[in-house]
């Protein structure tokens, strides 16, 4: 069995639009950790067998809505928290970027959107640095772009 081909988490990245024309995006810099999170949301239907009404009806999943959500979480970088900060409950167009080296480029893309800053923690703890975690919701459409 051949082995995977793997793309290193270092380059992952989360990029901000800042809604110009030509819309210019830059890497939220300083996570360590970044996820995307792709979800349908159902709800539950029970259909009865009409040859045996008796029978224990089945669950049918019915798609009620698709949503997307971002995360990341590192260190804080405070040349770029004015610019998070003003994100806050604000719809933007964001990437989730996954590449590799210019030299070793296999796989290359983003998906791309608008999305809500919806949650921004900051945490410091005595002998260690500030760390800040964001969590971005999907507001309206999103598709996958191959580079």
């Amino acid at each position: 069995m051949p082995l995977p081909d793997i793309v290193k988490g270092t380059y992952v990245n989360i990029l901000m639009g800042d809604g110009a024309d030509p819309e210019v995006f830059t890497p939220i810099c300083g996570l360590n950790t970044r996820g995307f999170t792709e979800q349908v949301n159902t709800s539950d239907k029970f259909i009865r067998d009409c040859a045996d009404p008796e029978y224990v009806p089945i669950r049918r999943l019915i798609a009620s809505g698709k949503q997307w959500d971002i995360t990341g979480s590192g260190w804080m970088n405070r040349s770029q928290l004015a610019m998070i900060n003003a994100a806050v409950g604000v719809t933007k167009n964001y990437r989730f970027e996954i590449g590799e080296p210019a030299d070793d480029q296999v796989y290359g893309g983003y998906y791309g959107g608008p999305a809500m800053l919806t949650s921004k923690a900051i945490t410091g703890a005595d002998d260690d640095d500030v760390t800040i975690d964001l969590t971005l919701a999907s507001d309206g459409a999103w598709i996958f772009t191959e580079v």
